[in-house]
């Protein structure tokens, strides 16, 4: 083999092998380069390993059997080629604002790209672009709730499980569950939502797609059995137009809503729907919104949060729902 196919496998691989505390074994690396169009025998790949880990490659392997490697340092980063600037910025932008909503445990896998791309600017000094990050700011909407914690190894088993297409077992508490069951789980596709994670699956040989909370998940083993997929199953329809995660997912409806001005404003601004309407009222400065909408609990949630600046005039059933709740939450401060 040429000096130059050597130099582009090891490349290769170094490129694959994870910071720690994650590692990979000689036997994936083989893997990752078969797929990357190296044919090479593990054997081979254990030499070119402790060859590397001696020089000035800071690799360590474990004591396990087969052995796994790492990487030493979390801030260690194999790219090539180097990150770009507009790529610095995403990664600090993500860092900065993304970070504190992430799963808990996800940011160790995305700690060594924050890094690099703090170097990266660092290298900018003075410059118009390393000062670029100071000068942007990002509110969030809401009051953010702090993201539950996921238990050590849980997102591991999940993300290997979803990426290989493999089955795995898991004990999960359900949501008002006493107890915890044990579930063999179908992987179908991971969704992040308001600082949750789900994992989108069915259960044993069951065809009814349920939604699965990683932090909720405890003791999970990822087998060699591949996982069971479902014809015809498309996560982004399933999320987007079968509306899989609003609670529950409701029919079409006319609302008809009165709002007070600066609302009014606010959502001539950030429409409820492209066939949204706005008209002043006769009677005082009120003004009436109409937009065909799904009728969802998101939607009943966000009406609720205006308290009095909104009234709901139709459909009338969603009228007095809204009308029995805030009798009932009056009620609470007689």
């Amino acid at each position: 083999m040429s000096d130059t196919s050597t130099t582009q496998r090891y490349l290769c691989m170094l490129s694959h092998i994870p910071c720690l505390p994650r590692k990979i074994t000689a036997r994936e690396l083989a893997a990752k380069l078969k797929a990357g169009g190296f044919d090479i025998h593990t054997r081979s790949i254990e030499r070119d390993l402790h060859k590397l880990s001696g020089g000035q490659f800071a690799l360590v392997s474990d004591e396990a059997r087969p052995a796994g490697w790492s990487w030493r340092n979390r801030d260690t980063r194999f790219t090539i080629p180097p990150m770009d600037i507009g790529g610095a910025l995403t990664w600090e932008l993500v860092s900065r604002y993304l970070k504190p909503i992430l799963p808990h445990g996800m940011g160790q896998y995305l700690e060594v790209q924050f890094a690099e791309a703090r170097r990266t600017l660092n290298q900018l000094g003075a410059s118009p672009l390393g000062k670029w990050p100071a000068r942007i700011a990002v509110l969030p909407q809401g009051h953010q709730l702090l993201p539950p914690k996921i238990r050590a190894g849980i997102s591991e088993v999940v993300y290997d499980a979803v990426l290989n297409g493999l089955r795995f077992e898991v004990e999960y508490l359900g949501m008002g569950a006493k107890s915890s069951r044990r579930y063999v789980l179908n992987p179908q596709g991971l969704v992040y939502r308001q600082g949750v994670l789900y994992l989108v699956a069915t259960a044993g040989d069951y065809t009814e797609v349920r939604q699965f909370a990683l932090h909720r998940m405890a003791k999970a083993t990822v087998s060699d059995t591949p996982a069971t997929p479902l014809p015809g199953f498309d996560l982004r329809r399933y999320v987007e137009d079968e509306k899989g995660f609003d609670l529950p997912a409701g029919k079409t409806i006319k609302l008809e809503i009165k709002v007070v001005p600066w609302l009014a404003q606010h959502l001539d601004e950030c429409k409820l729907a492209t066939n949204q309407t706005i008209k002043p009222t006769q009677d005082d400065e009120y003004a009436k919104v109409s937009a065909k909408v799904e009728e969802t609990e998101q939607l009943y949630w966000w009406l609720r949060s205006f308290g009095p600046d909104v009234e709901v005039l139709k459909p009338v059933a969603l009228r007095r729902r809204m009308a029995r709740d805030m009798k009932a939450a009056a009620g609470l401060y007689a």
